[in-house]
């Protein structure tokens, strides 16, 4: 019995460390009343400084702190910028 805890519990934190799913995440900015999306495929430190960066590139201003997060974006003045800077009016999947 106790081995098969051993095994199970071991196991279990195999998967809880190493299959995680990876994370993307579609970063929101808010910028004079109106919202800039910026997709990237992860969701450290480093992918949320570069989505800033990206932000910044595309509009030419800084765009401030990420104001919310989500899994696309949709926007009909299309300021949806994916992890290239190629500016869309809708992304999704992230």
């Amino acid at each position: 019995m106790k081995k098969t805890l051993i095994g199970f519990v071991t196991v279990t934190l195999g998967v809880v460390l190493f299959a995680g799913p990876a994370s993307a995440l579609c970063y929101r900015f808010s910028l004079a009343g109106s919202e800039v999306g910026v997709c990237i495929k992860g969701d450290s430190f480093a992918d949320r400084k570069k989505a800033q960066e990206v932000c910044k590139k595309g509009e030419g201003k800084d765009c401030g702190n990420i104001t919310s997060t989500s899994s696309s974006c949709h926007s009909n003045s299309g300021r949806c910028y994916d992890a290239n800077g190629n500016k869309s009016r809708s992304l999704s999947g992230y």
